[in-house]
């Protein structure tokens, strides 16, 4: 019985001095401080600051800032962006009825712009037919257009009609007095006298429609026959 509990004893013993060395080889190190490394860590927490949350006053005055702001913008690109400009474009359909009227819309206008719209109803060319030039100008107190065409109008006036021509020529005119406030109009072809088939354009054509126009350019081409004694 008494080898028993001094076999106990050691048991025990033994233990304790594990159960020791296990806590030992455990045990967390805990870094050194130091009381200055503690007064400058306390020194900089109360030097730093919660951020102060803005007064009603301050908010408001930026949301006034802003809108002032985005109404600015608005402006200044309502400024810079031109209004559309209505123009009048003229077409013919036949030799019996006056010329229809078109309104369109256009950033600017220009000799292009008019001949580009007259091309959806077959007057020129479409893509083909460009203005080279034109010029305004105050001859014997009236205002007339010079207006000089590319090549392809003149082929383009070579396929047609005497009645065709005439609506095509009655368009195009009306259309450029309409928008240029002039009075009559000379259409030249590449800086030369417009020559086609029916007759030559050696004079400026005032607003008739194709059947007036029909007249005009009979009468022309008669009076230069008998000039020619033909």
């Amino acid at each position: 019985m008494a080898a028993l509990a001094l076999l106990a004893v050691m048991l025990l013993t033994a233990c304790g001095r594990t159960a020791d060395t296990v806590v030992t080889k455990e045990e967390i190190v805990v870094p050194e401080m130091s009381s200055k490394d503690m007064l400058v860590d306390s020194l900089e927490y109360l030097l730093e600051k919660e951020p102060e949350e803005e007064t009603g006053e301050e908010v408001q005055e930026k949301e006034t800032q802003t809108d002032q702001s985005v109404e600015e913008s608005v402006r200044i690109q309502e400024e810079s962006e031109e209004p559309e400009k209505a123009t009048v474009i003229c077409y013919g359909k036949d030799m019996d009825s006056g010329l229809t009227e078109e309104v369109i819309t256009a950033e600017h206008i220009t000799p292009d712009v008019l001949l580009n719209a007259l091309a959806r109803h077959n007057i020129v060319p479409l893509l083909d037919t460009k203005a080279l030039s034109m010029e305004e100008r105050e001859e014997d107190g009236r205002k007339l257009i010079y207006l000089d065409l590319s090549r392809s109008f003149r082929e383009y006036l070579m396929t047609m009609s005497m009645e065709a021509e005439c609506i095509i020529i009655s368009s195009i005119v009306n259309t450029f007095l309409a928008n240029y406030d002039a009075e009559a109009v000379y259409i030249t072809v590449e800086g030369e006298t417009l020559v086609t088939s029916h007759t030559s354009y050696t004079e400026a054509m005032a607003d008739y429609t194709p059947g007036e126009m029909m007249t005009f350019l009979t009468a022309a081409k008669e009076a230069g026959d008998h000039g020619t004694g033909q």
